[in-house]
């Protein structure tokens, strides 16, 4: 059969509403995949937040080896060291105590002379060079800054490493001569020298750090943590660098991945103060154990607020406070010993994911019943999209594109359930609020399935016409005849919905009526009986008050009831249809209604009803009948009332 108006509409609302879903769920990948948009405001903001609550959520991961040397405002108070900057002589005496230090990484920037006494600067890098491990910073200054002696200066004191074989990949260029490296002396006696400088992302927070460089020399420059690492691990530079062009930094063997910005993330192992620090004066001081620093990796580096060396972290916790020394041993950390985080956040496979899961979930809200589908597609929303990153993050160390993900799945499961909700419900309600009772629409709105389309399944159907309604017209004003019908109608009305019938139409003065329209009443032959009587019973009252009434006369009517097999659907033209009954239970209903003009009855059902109410009703058979349109006859029955 035809699929009906109602199935249509919603059929095609349905199909609208996957259309735009998965519209939206494309929309969003493709923004995010794309360079120009893929870091609109949404995008960064969800990702940064996951990427930050995943590390809040993780328990912190105390490194073994690696200490801080603190450079605190309780150290810059001892008068005994002097004013900061210290004299490089109190360096000296700091080397001698970690004389057992696996390395020492300075993060403290040496650029000028020693400005009290230029001989301690030989005595610091004799320091230097006899303990052998030493890493020092340096920066990147402002190009307008560098005259053209300190920047080929700069260049030929800066080491680097030789570029790979395939070319520097994604690797972040790097102007050479714009590299403030320590002093000559300090420069050659230190095992390694690296850049100190690294970009926050847009909310101010450090979570990328780009571990090499190339220079426009064809050279690789690398971080002050990449070569801290690389004299801890005896990693060489060639191996180092080996396959940046695959987006990958190997340290010791291990591959610490790149992203196509030529960045790593920095794997945190916790809030600040998770590395344990030593205050710089109690060091020197000999308060400290040199045990403490043998075979550890050492930085020293300022924590005292006044010297501003602040780098926010992801820990909100904590207001995202982090000190620079803390950012530098963290990467350190990473690059040696934490699991290797990977930017997943613009690969094809996830952005694909985030667009399948969102069809997906869109197509689960809107080709399942109403409120299994919103219930599923948000099932999918929590259960998959919302954890997803958590998931990725903690079991396979992945950063994964979070924002597409979330959007492309939240946007099509909120919009669907908002529309399937609603507008599913409005369409019902306009369609058969006139038709059935409030508890029948209710159920009906609950379950949009009952009329989804056509079907056939048993029904009881009832017609019902005035006695002598033509002589009635003819005897009253027309005015009151009608304004005496609608009083007629509406209590009729209420005698059929009162009994869960669905009202089909009125014709005339006549009405029909149908019960288990929508599969829901086992027991429709007696419902349709009882709202007969109930039909009569109220009619008799009517009659009870228009015999003492001003321009009322007082009638009677007929009802005639069927029950048969029947198709339900919506019939009628492009213009106007309506949900109705087809078949002959309906034709053969409408004929007893008419024999009770030949019989002198009231109130007549068919066999078939009969045999499903006769225990209930008090029934007289009259006899087979023929009936009009029919090759066989019917036998009929008239109703008496119920039994006591």
């Amino acid at each position: 059969m035809e699929q009906d108006a109602t199935s249509k509409q919603l059929a095609q609302r349905r199909a609208e509403g996957i259309r735009t879903g998965v519209t939206i769920a494309v929309v969003v990948v493709v923004l995010r995949y794309l360079p120009a948009t893929s870091n609109l405001f949404l995008f960064p903001l969800i990702d940064n937040f996951a990427y930050d609550v995943a590390f809040g959520l993780r328990a912190p991961q105390q490194p073994s080896d690696i200490v801080i040397v603190a450079i605190d405002d309780d150290s810059l108070k001892e008068e005994r060291l002097g004013w900061f900057p210290w004299r490089r002589d109190t360096y000296v005496k700091l080397l001698e105590k970690l004389d057992g230090a696996k390395v020492v990484g300075f993060d403290v920037l040496f650029a000028e002379p020693d400005r009290h006494n230029p001989e301690a600067d030989s005595r610091f890098a004799e320091a230097i060079e006899r303990h052998g491990r030493v890493v020092l910073a340096s920066y990147r200054r402002v190009r307008s800054e560098v005259s053209a002696e300190q920047g080929t200066e700069a260049a030929a004191i800066m080491p680097s490493y030789p570029p790979p074989a395939g070319g520097t990949g994604p690797l972040m260029p790097v102007q050479p001569r714009n590299l403030a490296p320590p002093i000559p002396k300090l420069a050659k006696a230190a095992a390694g020298i690296g850049y100190v400088d690294i970009v926050p992302d847009s909310d101010g927070v450090y979570r990328y750090v780009a571990p090499l460089k190339a220079g426009y020399d064809r050279r690789v420059y690398p971080h002050f943590a990449t070569e801290m690492a690389r004299v801890v691990s005896g990693t060489t530079a060639e191996q180092i660098v080996a396959r940046a062009p695959d987006k990958q930094v190997m340290m010791d063997e291990r591959p610490v991945y790149l992203n196509a910005d030529g960045k790593m993330l920095i794997n945190y192992c916790g809030p600040t103060g998770t590395i344990p620090r030593f205050r710089f004066w109690d060091v020197i001081s000999g308060q400290v154990s040199e045990d403490q620093f043998k075979g550890k990796i050492v930085l020293v580096g300022a924590t005292a607020p006044g010297l501003y060396d602040i780098r926010n972290a992801p820990y909100r916790e904590k207001s995202r406070f982090f000190l620079g020394v803390e950012t530098n041993a963290n990467i350190v950390n990473s690059l040696l010993y934490m699991p290797p985080l990977r930017d997943s956040s613009r690969t094809v496979v996830w952005l694909v994911f985030a667009m399948i899961l969102g069809s997906l979930a869109c197509w689960v809200v809107w080709s399942s019943a109403e409120t299994t589908g919103p219930f599923v597609g948000g099932l999918i929303l929590v259960v998959i999209a919302l954890p997803s990153f958590f998931v990725v993050f903690y079991l396979a160390n992945q950063v994964i594109p979070y924002g597409a993900i979330a959007l492309a799945t939240a946007l099509p499961v909120g919009l669907g359930i908002y529309d399937r909700l609603g507008a599913e419900r409005r369409m019902i309600r306009g369609q058969f609020a006139s038709y059935v009772s409030e508890d029948v629409l209710a159920m009906l709105t609950r379950d949009p399935e009952l009329i989804r389309s056509g079907t056939q399944r048993e029904i009881t159907v009832l017609f019902s016409d005035v006695r002598g309604s033509t002589s009635l017209a003819e005897q009253s004003i027309p005015e009151a005849w009608l304004a005496q019908l609608n009083q007629y109608m509406s209590q009729m009305t209420e005698a059929i919905f009162d009994y869960n019938g669905y009202l089909d139409k009125f014709m005339g003065d006549g009405i029909m009526a149908i019960w288990n329209a929508f599969g829901t009443d086992a027991k429709h032959a007696e419902l349709a009986v009882r709202a007969g009587l109930a039909m009569l019973e109220r009619l008799e009252v009517l009659n009870q008050e228009w015999e003492n009434a001003e321009n009322r006369l007082p009638f009677g009517i007929r009802v005639g009831l069927h029950t048969g097999e029947a198709m339900l659907g919506d019939a009628g033209s492009d213009q106007r249809r309506q949900y109705t009954a087809i078949g002959d239970v309906v034709n053969t209903a409408a004929r007893i209604e008419e024999m009770n003009r030949e019989l002198g009855t009231t109130f007549i059902i068919s066999e078939t009803a009969a045999q499903l109410v006769g225990d209930v009703f008090e029934l007289r058979e009259i006899g087979e009948v023929e009936v009009r349109g029919r090759s066989k006859g019917i036998k009929v029955f008239e109703v008496m009332g119920e039994r006591s």
